[in-house]
């Protein structure tokens, strides 16, 4: 598995390029639009498969349209307890983060325990509310790409609608704490961490 991260825009969201060894890829998260990653699909003969939003917060969706349309083929896969905050740009922010409003409509709606097949490469999809109502996690073998729910040593804000502090808390003590001390996390801001780490050393939990 091939992992790499594009990190664009005032607020720094990670977007996570990821392959398997039969260069089928996926995008996890796409705030703004990097010209990097396509030429990095490109330079590595990859087809993208999937868009996977981990939320639908406007720092993490304001270049799906533009990479949907670039990937053709490309399919757009969100939570199905997001669909409120995609279509909603009150909800989703993205007037505030912008200047102009994005309603978005997945093509797949995953639940928890659903998996994704990314060629040799499955995509298991981990259901974590809490920043958001929809918000999820994508295992990808010993990678957890974590969106706004869990950071190195923080945790995602739930001050926003929909957010809540112990629903957030819940879901990482019951979805992702029980995961392997070494599974490597990928947040959707800041550097990356492990399970481990996390279990010792986050004051949040």
């Amino acid at each position: 598995m091939n992992i790499w991260v594009f990190s664009e825009g005032a607020m720094g969201t990670n977007c996570y390029l990821v392959a398997g060894g039969d260069k089928t890829a996926a995008i996890i998260d796409a705030g703004e639009y990097s010209p990097r990653l396509p030429r990095k699909v490109k330079d590595e003969g990859l087809t993208v498969k999937w868009l996977i939003l981990t939320h639908g917060h406007g720092d993490h969706i304001g270049a799906v349209e533009r990479y949907l349309k670039e990937f053709e083929g490309c399919l757009l896969v969100a939570g199905a307890d997001e669909k409120e905050i995609l279509a909603n740009p009150s909800h989703n922010l993205t007037g505030a983060i912008f200047g102009r409003n994005i309603s978005l409509e997945a093509d797949v709606w995953v639940n928890d325990g659903d998996e994704l097949e990314c060629g040799d490469l499955p995509l298991k999809i981990i259901a974590t509310p809490g920043h958001t109502p929809g918000g999820i996690c994508v295992l990808a073998g010993d990678a957890l790409f974590s969106g706004d729910t869990l950071f190195r040593a923080s945790i995602g804000r739930t001050d926003f609608p929909g957010g809540s502090f112990e629903t957030l808390i819940s879901s990482i003590k019951d979805k992702l704490l029980p995961l392997p001390d070494g599974t490597r996390v990928y947040p959707g801001h800041m550097e990356a961490s492990t399970i481990g780490f996390e279990r010792g050393h986050n004051p949040f939990l």
